[in-house]
């Protein structure tokens, strides 16, 4: 999942959130953030054996597209705007396998498990020092394998090969900065989450994290005001949200996150979620309900069997084992694309405008492989390599070359990808990058 900046670019509704007091952070403690003791899940069951992710063999070329006033496409102070997809040449020769978006910063992966990054630095989210308009290496990591990365909106986490789990940046609540862990406000380079063994998968909103481990338990930390960790947070307490923690539940497969929601799947393909509720993005269409506190089932998807699911800044985008798509939550942008903003012949006073509370299928693709929600604005990535974008589109991250909001799935085009076949997507607050490869 991907995140939107901290100011979005329409249409902003930030959720209630209760204050926390101010703390205390020991700015000279450079030690590595440790864990205590992690508690155990809550729920019976037996655990599972999942294996670590796959990195891709190929390599493929990076291209941008969107707003980069903000240093998010990497193609110099002076590039600040790119309708269609843009290659990033300097990355060309870094084979690069894998890619993530923040809200304005951005990552890529090399075959050998190194990263670069770009954009935003405020918080340290680049991971090293230098010019945030071009892509540069990531510091700190000499002899440790990178194999996924996710971007955040003020963090960044990186998973190795040998399951432990990096962290850089900050968290922030709806009062400011929330520090990193408790011993440190902000973190310059990566480091170690210590007591976090066997993780295979990683996922971010825009100021909270998930891990899922070989057993198929879940840990969340963050800033938990809009319960998307899955647990109630006392706010003067808030501190205690930074420690990973277990989300009760056992016999997941698969994470995602929307900006204050969090999505898992579990053995069987079923969707849960928990956090934020207000436009129905957790897949609970109770208007009344504006969050879900603990990981609940999505009810109205307990008929499909899913791969993937992911949120955006109020949305959500499920994706099933046989390649379609649903979405849910905010619509007021077309971010469900659906043709619709609100559901034909519903009304209800009690609920926020602008919102389809039911999951619903999202017609006109081909068979999906991939998913990536932005703050606004979805790609989908087909089986035969192409992407189709919809959504939010003041910023250009439709890639469509308007400034109109895209209602339907629309066929990214563009001079520079011509002959090529698109392997990885990620969507970013007002920006999106791609990885393709030639088509042979």
């Amino acid at each position: 999942m991907t995140v939107p900046p901290k100011s979005s670019p329409k249409k902003q509704v930030s959720p209630t959130t209760p204050k926390s007091p101010k703390k205390r952070i020991a700015e000279e403690d450079k030690t590595d953030f440790v864990a205590p003791d992690l508690k155990k899940s809550r729920s019976s069951g037996s655990l599972l054996d999942l294996a670590m992710p796959t990195v891709a063999a190929v390599p493929g070329k990076v291209y941008v597209f969107g707003t980069g006033d903000c240093a998010q496409l990497g193609l110099g102070e002076d590039v600040l705007i790119r309708k269609k997809p843009a290659n990033l040449a300097v990355l060309n020769d870094k084979r690069i396998v894998d890619i993530a978006a923040g809200g304005m910063h951005n990552m890529a992966l090399t075959a050998d498990g190194a990263l670069w990054s770009w954009g935003v630095n405020d918080q340290r989210t680049l991971g090293r020092s230098g010019d945030e308009y071009q892509p540069l290496p990531v510091e700190g990591l000499d002899g440790i394998k990178i194999i996924k990365v996710a971007c955040s909106d003020s963090l960044t986490v990186a998973l190795s090969d040998k399951g432990d789990v990096y962290t850089w940046g900050t968290f922030r609540s709806a009062e400011g900065i929330l520090g990193h862990s408790r011993e440190k406000e902000v973190q310059d380079l990566p480091t170690i989450v210590h007591g976090l063994k066997g993780v295979v998968d990683i996922a971010t909103g825009t100021d909270h994290v998930l891990a899922l481990t070989t057993t198929g338990q879940v840990y969340s930390w963050g800033n938990g005001q809009q319960m998307q960790l899955g647990r109630r947070i006392v706010a003067r307490r808030m501190l205690n949200g930074l420690t990973p923690e277990s989300i009760g539940a056992k016999g997941l497969i698969k994470i995602g996150a929307g900006s204050y929601h969090s999505f898992a799947i579990d053995k069987n393909g079923k969707a849960r979620a928990f956090g934020l509720n207000t436009y129905g993005q957790c897949g609970d269409e109770d208007a009344k309900k504006e969050n879900v506190p603990s990981i609940a089932a999505i009810t109205a998807l307990q008929g499909e069997t899913l791969a993937d699911i992911q949120g955006g800044e109020h949305h959500s985008i499920a994706l099933t084992k046989d390649g379609r798509l649903f979405g849910f939550g905010r619509s007021d942008s077309y971010q469900l694309g659906l043709g619709y903003t609100e559901e034909p012949g519903h009304e209800d006073s009690s609920s926020h405008k602008k919102a389809i509370r039911t999951p619903t299928h999202i017609p006109g693709l081909p068979t999906i492989a991939a998913v990536a929600v932005g703050g606004n604005h979805t790609l989908a990535l087909s089986e035969d390599g192409e992407v189709y974008a919809w959504g939010f589109g003041e910023m250009f991250a439709c890639g469509n070359g308007e400034e109109e909001d895209v209602q339907t799935p629309l066929l990214l085009a563009g001079k520079q990808i011509e002959g090529h076949r698109v392997v990885k997507v990620a969507a970013g607050g007002q920006h999106s990058v791609i990885l393709a490869i030639p088509r042979e």
